[in-house]
Order: C-alpha cells, then structure tokens, then sequence
C-alpha cells in the first residue's frame, strides 16, 4: 500500500505539471467553461496515477530491483500520456498545429525536468534512478519541477506568445517537425543514460544538459527573430495602407476637382448661351431658341448634381463613384438611409465607402454587359450602422487560405484588409460572399451615442 501511495504521489506531480504546461499558453481557448475544463482534468490526473501505480506495484513484484523496474514504470508513465493527449486535442480550441507544438514541447520540457530530477537523486548517497518509489524520489521530482515548470512558463510568455497569434499554422507546422525529431533523439538518449554515470563525469554532464538547453536557445533565437521580421512586416504593411488610402483619397480629390472644373467652366460659358438666345429672341427665331433650349438642357443633365443623402461627406463619395460607373456603363442604384451627422469620422467613412465601392467598380467592369450593376444600401438601426454592396463580375475570384483577395492585382487583398481593420475599430464586422457572377459585401460598424 506504501508502494501505492508513492507511486501515486510522483505520477501525479509529473502529470499536473504536464498538464499545467500544456495548459498555460491555451488559457483563453479552453472549449468547455474553465472550472469545468480544471474539474474534468484533475479526474484524469487522479485515474491515471491509480492507473500507473497499480502497474508500478506489480512490477516490483516481478522485475528485479534495478534499471529494468525503472525503464517499466517509464513506459507505463508515457503509455499514460496517450490519455491526456488526445483530451488536450479536445479541450483546446485551436488550430492543430499549435497543439502539436505546444504538446511536443511539453513533452520535450518532461524530458529535461526528468533528467534534473535523476541527477539530484543519484547524487544523494544511496539512491538510484532505479528507484521510483521511495520519498526521496518523490521529493527530487517535486523539487526539479518547482525549479524548473515556472521557467518554462515564463520562456512560453517571454518568446512564444508574443507572436503565436502571428504565426500562420503552416508555419506552426514547420516548427514542430524539428521538435519532434529532436525529442525523438532526446529520448532514445534518456531512455540508455546512466545517471550514475552521468553525475560523476562533469563533462558528459555538461554536455548533456547543454544539448538539452539547445532546444530551448534555439527556439528562443526562432521566435525572437520571427518576432523582429513580423515587426517589420507590420511596419510595412502599416506603410503600404498609408499610400493605398492616401492613393484613394488623392484620385477621389483629383474627381471632384475635375467636377468642380466642369462646373466652373458650365458656369462661365452660361453668359455665352444666355447671350445666344437673346439673339434669337430679339429677331424673332423663337424655334432656334427653343431647339437651342433643348441642346444646352440635355448636355447640362450629364454635369447635374445628384442627391443620394443629407451627410455631405457620403453623399460626396457616392455622388464620386456615381460619375464613374456612368462612365463605364454600370448601373448603380442606392437605398441610403442614415442621419446627416454619424460618429464615424469622416476619414475612416470615406476610406471605407470608397474601398467598398472601388472593388465594387473595378469587379463589374469585367462582368458582361447585362450583369455591370452595383446595389449599395446604407441604414442604421440604433445604434448599428449597417452598409452592403453587391456587385455583379465575372465569376472569377482570388482567395488564399479562405480568404478573399481585392480584385485589384497589386494590392495583394490590402483594401480588404483596410475594411476588416476599419470595422474592428468599431466593434463590428465584414462579410464577405459570392454566389455565380454576384459578389455581397456587407459592413456592420457600432455607433457611438
């Protein structure tokens, strides 16, 4: 029963601080409510550890008193692992990659815990590694834990989560595939070394604690370089998104200002066709002036002012693509219903209706002639501002890794980007959806009081 009870003791020890490193870095991501998910692992900790000292007591009944009862009770303690893996892979949600990772780490961690543990057992005076058992070894196990779990928390939280959310899965992928060689090695190693060999030979001791503090240098070195890259890719791209929208704004400047010259120019040459027409008056040619009246009424509807809402600055945007459609043989019909004044600023408004509207154009362009039609609505409802686009275009579209990419070719999807951005700042979302030759994209963005 003693033998129990210890076996009991040091089973359930390695497996918490298992469970607690598997654990730490998924902590919001846990599937079932957190008590639940600590209540259901603690019972697995509990039934496994009966579990692995039963094993452990029967073996010292039939293995000799040496390395041979050591290498069992190990094997029993890894078959052990099996279990709380695959309630890892349940319990955790998220992508498979970054559990396996995580997993392989844990498990290599296990390794380097284990072989601090033997070292400080084997150099106590009458202990060996062969004993798995006795309260000292209970005791080792406890202390190297103590020493050694709370630094691996702390190498997770300093290199790992900083840029976990960053990293895509492949890229968690191609990480875990050295690890799990290298823990492949580490343990083929652990599985043969002699403790009392090890401790009394400072070389080897050294060497082998270093090869096993290489796997955590390395990956530091990894995630720190990984970390300064995605720095640099995110000041890029913070770069890239400045010229893209100041790209839009400067074409949305340079219309209006086309606009206003046209307006400016029908202004001026008003004087001449006013004169004009006195002329026809005055000497009686009251059908010229009427066929005059009549040319100068149709070209002046091409330049006429459109209202599409009370806000000034969407009626302005609005008012922009309209032209533009025109001008390239699209439909674009509006239902806009919102207050002239909205809590959106109107820089973040206009890069958002003009990206919005922009694909929107540049999409149907493409599509056959009876399909060029854009539908944009706009409407509140409290305190949500609700915005969708639909467009027609040519069947076609670019997606990567399930995501829809800009139809524009050189901005790698960035507009895209700039509109999930955008409504993220405002406690909303985008959607976005294709079905035959129409594509829907919708916006959902919380107004402030």
């Amino acid at each position: 029963m003693i033998t129990f009870l210890r076996l009991f003791a040091g089973c359930s020890v390695d497996l918490a601080s298992f469970a607690l490193l598997c654990s730490f870095p998924f902590t919001s991501y846990f599937r079932l409510p957190r008590r639940k998910t600590i209540v259901i692992t603690l019972c697995l900790i509990f039934g496994l550890s009966m579990l692995y000292a039963s094993f452990g007591t029967y073996f010292q009944t039939v293995l000799p008193y040496n390395n041979q009862l050591y290498l069992a009770c190990n094997n029993v303690f890894l078959c052990c692992l099996f279990p709380c893996f695959f309630w890892y892979l349940y319990a955790v949600k998220a992508v498979w990659q970054k559990k396996a990772f995580i997993f392989l780490f844990t498990m290599t961690s296990a390794l380097f815990i284990s072989s601090v543990s033997n070292c400080i057992l084997n150099v106590l005076p009458g202990e060996g590694s062969w004993l798995p058992d006795t309260p000292i070894t209970i005791l080792a196990t406890l202390l190297a834990n103590i020493i050694v779990v709370p630094l691996l928390c702390l190498f997770l939280n300093y290199f790992y989560l900083p840029v976990e959310n960053g990293m895509t899965p492949k890229e968690i992928g191609f990480l875990s595939l050295p690890l799990f060689l290298l823990f492949t090695l580490f343990f083929v190693i652990f599985s043969y070394v002699d403790f009392i060999f090890l401790v009394s030979n400072i070389t080897v001791l050294l060497l082998y604690f270093g090869l096993l503090l290489t796997v955590f240098i390395l990956y530091a070195v990894i995630f720190k370089m990984y970390s300064l890259a995605h720095e640099r890719y995110l000041a890029n791209e913070k770069y890239a998104r400045t010229q893209y929208q100041a790209d839009i704004r400067s074409e949305q400047y340079r219309r209006i200002s086309q606009n206003i010259e046209n307006t400016r120019k029908m202004r001026h040459d008003l004087q001449h066709h006013m004169l004009t027409l006195q002329g026809y008056l005055e000497t009686g040619q009251t059908e010229q002036a009427a066929e005059y009246l009549k040319l100068f009424s149709q070209s002046t509807q091409n330049h006429k002012i459109i209202t599409f809402c009370s806000n000034p600055a969407v009626n302005m945007l609005v008012s922009h693509y309209y032209d533009i459609a025109h001008e390239q043989g699209i439909t674009l019909s509006t239902h806009i219903d919102i207050p002239e004044n909205l809590s959106v600023p109107d820089t973040d408004l206009s890069v958002l209706i003009g990206n919005l509207l922009e694909n929107a154009v540049t999409a149907a362009m493409r599509a056959k002639k009876s399909e060029r039609q854009i539908r944009l609505n706009m409407s509140c409802s409290g305190r949500m501002l609700g915005i969708t686009v639909d467009n027609g275009f040519d069947g076609i579209v670019r997606q990567k890794d399930d995501q829809y990419l800009s139809t524009k070719s050189d901005n790698g999807g960035l507009g895209l980007k700039i509109l999930a951005d955008i409504a993220e700042k405002y406690d909303g979302g985008v959607s976005f959806s294709h079905k035959d030759t129409i594509f829907y994209s919708s916006v959902m963005l919380r107004l402030e009081t």
